[in-house]
């Protein structure tokens, strides 16, 4: 086995029939696995019923109609308890679906369902997504996707993306010819299709997107398909103004090579031009600070979703960019050369004007995706002047890891926003030196259209991070560390998580969650296409529900203990029993990290972010532009 400690259980899956329920057993039937609140016409959902005191199963009808014109249709539309039935919504949109289970035995105990046969769940406007992953077909097996769709509200879906493996599959500027998205309005979770007239893509052009909404206008989102498997954000567009001021940027990626490659710097836009650029890199451990680029190009005005493009960085030769809002653009690079991926954030009024005390205290998170080599690094920092202490963990699978340690050392922000942190207490194991590129201290970095967290008010910056040390290579963020309450942890929270492992590559899984005082449970999707689970089957698209303890380190720092986390795959396919700790940077917003004490040699890391239910009711529109292309 690949993975070393992992808890792989393969479940022989079979039906013990029970004894005859006699004339006097009481029949009781319950749905256990609904469909979702929403689906589109023509899709399918996985549904099944519970039933005891008989052993012969429910049949599976629907109304108004019972037809699979009207209401739909079952495959097989009989099943033994516990067994699931592929549902096929009709082809239209109709609206309202009542699907009822219903005792074979005498026909009178049932249970019913209710769905809504609807395009796009109610939701419109533009949306951009990015993520990146693993899909194999190159030395590192990184790849990058960025794009924009426009739903309208009819559910009518096209687009346009930019795909970039750097082994020989570069795809800029690919039309999305339609597609759809349906969801749970009740927990957010859903599924997004984008059909594209290349076969390279997806599955014969068809790319299939797990996504949990967090609210109207924000959802995590994994590639959820046999092709590959990514993480990444799926965020409502706002397109009536162009990009301008100062920014700071981060990207990461591999290059053909199979290294790996993150940058992270400033630049500034007025009109056209972009300059004043200057950032840091870290390519395979070779480390290049404060490189500078005196002008650059950003294509203006850019096209009906969105999309431009932002040349003459010297960091690549082309990188095309996605607008979500004025101060929010995603970038990803269509060379061949490179995936480099990643985001450019504003830095509003602070532009020109930041010091040191544009840092408070904070929370960071940093990652790196490369299959080779990956890591984790989590922590607070608390500044004092120039100084800082804090506490952080770090998880560098199959190497080694770090908890709770106690960190400390030197910051500087210059007043263009590019700064430096460098952990002198030599107590996170290979991160010492972070480069860090601050922005808008009104911005969420991670729910960019978040208005009231942290809201109009905020005076402290946060940050882009890329880590700089030789022998590890990352990048994240750093956020504000607003409340440490555990009494606001709680509720409904949509979460993912990208888990890596050395030489075996990435499973992704996007969900949601309840925390209470002392667990944190849920539901989801998980997407193992290279088999790292080394399952009978590669899970692909996979139903995954976990449960697991949820305990602060009683040093009121905000961090938590999650032990065990017992993820449960499919049908029973995988059982993974996970530790991990969690970071809080107010109830809103916290951060995950696999600790390394689970034995599993590999490591997750993740966002956990507060929901606004139900979805969809009140839909605020994104500005649209007519479409140019």
């Amino acid at each position: 086995m690949n993975r070393k400690g992992l808890s792989i259980i393969i479940f022989a899956l079979g039906l013990t029939a029970g004894c005859g329920g006699g004339s006097h057993s009481i029949i009781e039937v319950s749905i256990s696995q609904p469909p979702p609140g929403i689906i589109a016409p023509g899709n399918t959902a996985q549904i099944a019923a519970t039933i005891t005191g008989t052993s012969t199963g429910v049949t599976w009808s629907c109304t108004p109609g019972n037809t699979a014109a009207l209401c739909g249709s079952f495959n097989p539309s009989t099943t033994l308890s516990g067994v699931a039935t592929t549902y096929l919504a009709p082809p239209t949109a109709v609206g309202s679906v009542a699907i009822t289970a219903t005792s074979v035995k005498d026909g009178t105990p049932s249970a019913p369902a209710n769905v809504q046969i609807a395009f796009s769940g109610s939701l419109s406007g533009n949306y951009s997504f990015y993520l990146t992953g693993f899909d194999g077909n190159n030395k590192g097996g990184i790849y990058s996707l960025a794009g924009a769709v426009s739903i309208a509200a009819d559910g009518t879906l096209t687009g346009e993306q930019d795909y970039n493996d750097a082994g020989g599959i570069t795809l800029p500027d690919i039309p999305i010819s339609s597609g759809s998205l349906s969801f749970s309005p009740t927990t957010g979770l859903g599924t997004l299709t984008l059909v594209t007239n290349n076969n390279k893509l997806g599955v014969n052009g068809t790319e299939t997107l797990a996504l949990n909404f967090v609210n109207n206008n924000h959802a995590l989102i994994i590639q959820a398909d046999a092709s590959a498997t990514s993480s990444g954000s799926f965020d409502l567009q706002d397109l009536t103004s162009a990009p301008a001021g100062g920014f700071s940027f981060v990207l990461s990626g591999a290059g053909n090579t199979g290294n790996s490659d993150f940058f992270g710097g400033v630049f500034t836009v007025s009109g056209s031009s972009v300059s004043n650029g200057m950032y840091d890199q870290n390519i395979a451990g070779s480390i290049g600070m404060g490189k500078t680029f005196a002008t650059a190009t950003l294509s203006q005005p850019a096209d009906g979703f969105g999309r431009g493009t932002l040349t003459g960085t010297g960091i690549a030769n082309t990188l095309a960019y996605y607008i979500v809002g004025p101060e929010v653009i995603r970038l990803i690079d269509v060379d061949s050369s490179r995936t480099l991926v990643g985001s450019a954030f504003g830095q509003g009024a602070s532009a020109g004007n930041f010091d040191n005390a544009s840092v408070g205290t904070s929370v960071f998170s940093i990652q790196s995706n490369l299959a080779g080599i990956p890591f984790g690094a989590i922590g607070q920092i608390v500044p004092s002047g120039t100084n800082f202490s804090g506490v952080a963990d770090v998880n560098e699978a199959g190497v080694g890891s770090a908890d709770a340690q106690t960190i400390s050392g030197t910051y500087s922000i210059a007043t263009n926003g590019y700064g430096s942190l460098n952990i002198t207490s030599a107590t996170l194991g290979p991160v010492s030196v972070l480069g860090i590129y601050a922005t808008d201290p009104t911005l969420n970095l991670n729910d960019p259209n978040n208005t009231t967290s942290p809201g109009a008010g905020s005076i402290v910056a946060s940050a882009v991070v890329v880590d700089l040390d030789t022998d590890v290579a990352g990048s994240g963020v750093l956020v504000p560390q607003t409340d440490t309450a555990t009494t606001s942890f709680a509720g409904n929270y949509a979460l993912g998580l990208q888990d890596l492992v050395p030489e075996a590559g990435e499973f992704d899984f996007v969900g949601n969650s309840t925390a209470t005082a002392n667990s944190l449970s849920g539901a989801g999707i998980l997407n193992d296409p290279a088999d790292v689970l080394e399952t009978t089957n590669p899970l692909v698209n996979s139903g995954t529900s976990f449960t697991s303890t949820l305990v602060s380190d009683g040093l009121d720092q905000g961090r938590y203990l999650l032990d065990p986390i017992n993820v449960i795959v499919g049908d029973g396919a995988a059982t993974i029993t996970y530790q991990a700790v969690v970071y809080q940077a107010n109830g809103g917003q916290l951060f995950w990290l696999e600790n390394a004490a689970d034995m599993n040699d590999s490591v997750f890391t993740g966002l956990i972010q507060q929901q606004t239910l139900p979805l969809g009711a009140a839909d605020r529109k994104a500005a649209v532009k007519k479409a140019q292309k």
